[in-house]
């Protein structure tokens, strides 16, 4: 055989740099369903979190504490006063006759329920992503961990400044190591741990991306080979001009066959290999790729479901039951309140998260699929007659990631985070104002113990002086100066309680300002969290339905095509 120049060169070289592509792209796509995974699990635990930390809320905001003074300072008609005016204003805000009528800690509870129906949804997908059991296991008993410390410690101790510092994180973000002992929400996430009914996902991507690697170590090699070939032919061509011996030119070509041979074996071990990466493509990524975007579909429709639900729980509520007075913000309630915004703000950070892996991931998909498009070449020399070049046509997948990527920047994120973050700072201003109320408490009883104080004195004071009166003799003089002393007290006393009564409006004030801003905190916070929630579930939710309809529909026509085609030949041969 004589030597053969090679036509591609440049081509070829062309081929390895699509190949080290392909293999880079795939290496992102493993990466980033393993941040897939994790980032939907945590997002679905940041909703049972915000379920726990509501749950708090409502565990604290129940229990009714009464102040030391109230019988002496609170008389009860200014207050029941204070009820009718304010359920008044609510009828003006809104309510009428025969409309349904919740109460806010009733809501909550509903609301809580529908987070934890949220959570439950999201468990298939989970399962399909095949996301790590040990880890996502223990971080759900740590959420559950510290929120059982948090209750114990507000139910057992008064106060509870030692766990403040803590526990304002997210109960997913400050987790640690441990063993649940909250047994009012159930874990079985993992009951029936596995992977897709099409198979493992994960596998699949881990032998795509190690034959992609085969692949690319044979193209280099072949590439390699064909540069040594190219010098070993012109090697050859230089000898015949100069007319060297036949023996060295002999040697030089039989050195140019053997090369030429392992060029053939490189080229169908990277045809072999391109092969199998296509079948592995076809009829095993497509397949589960179909089944995640069906997984998704469901997830997103309960989503909605729950949202929108939730949405409408909170329009109902029109009351929040505690009474005007009697209960106050310590530290129990503002723990719970901060505990609130650290699990929205958590909530926030989970959901962009999970949005920017999963466009991430089809990103990287798409961009690995997109190198199957480049035009056909020959890799193989040109006394090569027969044998199909190493890349196929586009693949079917390609058009699904490709309208996937479109459709997910069409997504309604920007409006839920921006909620979540509206709905954080009403929550802090929430917990804000309950330090003001706090405060003006602290004061009222300084105030109360220094009057209790000075009353006793008074008592002790006016007792001797009459008892004095009675027993020895005083002058006028003498007496008259220690009734002006005793009168002057008793101004002083009458100031004081003047003073303690300004305050203790002051405090009913706060109390009332911070009962209307947790009935109106929550409601025109969560309303445009589960609005703007329910609107990115329905705008997912057909995303992914339109997906598989029309993954679907292709299918169909692919295999009418084929039973067509087939019907054709069939009558052709008769």
């Amino acid at each position: 055989m004589g030597c053969v120049a090679s036509k591609i060169g440049e081509e070829e070289e062309q081929v390895v740099i699509i190949c080290r592509e392909r293999k880079k792209q795939l290496k992102v796509a493993v990466e980033k369903r393993y941040a897939l995974a994790n980032a939907h699990c945590r997002y679905s635990q940041a909703l049972y979190a915000v379920a726990a930390s509501l749950k708090l809320f409502q565990k604290v905001s129940s229990r009714v504490e009464y102040f030391n003074y109230m019988q002496m300072q609170m008389p009860l008609p200014h207050n029941i006063d204070n009820n009718r005016e304010f359920e008044q204003q609510q009828q003006q805000n809104g309510l009428a006759i025969g409309e349904t009528r919740r109460d806010l800690m009733e809501a909550l509870q509903d609301i809580q329920d529908h987070f934890i129906r949220a959570y439950d949804s999201g468990k298939d997908v989970s399962r399909m992503l095949e996301a790590n059991r040990i880890h996502l296991q223990s971080s759900l008993d740590e959420i559950k961990e510290n929120s059982t410390k948090i209750i114990q410690a507000i139910t057992w101790h008064r106060s509870i400044s030692s766990t403040k510092s803590s526990s304002c994180k997210s109960l997913v973000a400050s987790s640690s190591k441990g063993c649940s002992t909250w047994t009012d929400f159930k874990n079985d996430l993992f009951d029936d741990y596995g992977g897709m009914d099409s198979g493992s996902h994960s596998l699949t991507l881990g032998r795509l991306y190690a034959w992609e690697k085969k692949l690319y170590e044979e193209v280099k090699a072949g590439d390699n080979l064909r540069k040594i070939y190219e010098r070993k032919c012109a090697r050859l061509k230089e000898q015949e001009v100069r007319g060297d011996n036949e023996m060295t030119r002999h040697k030089t070509r039989a050195t140019v066959k053997d090369i030429y041979a392992q060029i053939l074996v490189a080229i169908r071990s990277a045809e072999s290999i391109s092969m199998r990466i296509q079948k592995l493509r076809d009829e095993e990524l497509q397949p589960q790729i179909v089944e995640l975007l069906n997984g998704l579909r469901d997830t997103w429709k309960v989503m909605m479901e729950t949202h929108e639900t939730q949405n409408k729980i909170l329009s109902e509520v029109k009351t929040f039951s505690c009474p005007s007075f009697g209960k106050f913000s310590n530290d129990s309630h503002r723990l719970a309140t901060l505990q609130v915004e650290a699990e929205l703000h958590n909530l926030r950070e989970c959901f962009l998260e999970f949005v920017k892996v999963q466009k991430a991931y089809v990103q990287a998909l798409h961009s690995w699929l997109t190198k199957f498009l480049v035009p056909e070449v020959e890799f193989y020399s040109k006394g090569r007659s027969s044998g199909a070049p190493y890349l196929a046509g586009g693949p079917k997948l390609l058009i699904t990631c490709h309208e996937w990527l479109a459709s997910m920047k069409k997504l309604p994120d920007k409006d839920v985070a921006f909620a979540l973050k509206s709905f954080s700072k009403d929550v802090q201003a929430l917990w804000t104002q309950q330090g003001e109320e706090q405060q003006q408490k602290r004061k009222v009883d300084s105030l109360t113990k220094e009057l209790d104080r000075r009353t006793l004195a008074f008592q002790k004071n006016e007792t001797r002086f009459l008892e004095s009166k009675l027993i020895e003799y005083q002058s006028e003089e003498n007496v008259e100066n220690r009734n002006d002393h005793l009168t002057e007290k008793k101004d002083q006393l009458d100031a004081l309680k003047r003073k303690l009564e300004a305050e203790l409006e002051k405090h009913r004030d706060c109390v009332q300002e911070t009962k209307r801003m947790t009935l109106n905190g929550f409601q025109t916070g969560f309303t445009p969290v589960f609005k703007s929630l329910a609107e990115f579930s329905k705008a997912s939710w057909k995303m992914y339905n339109d997906l598989v309809s029309d993954s679907e529909s292709t299918e169909k026509a692919e295999n009418q095509s084929y039973i067509e085609d087939s019907q054709a030949g069939e009558n052709s041969e008769r």
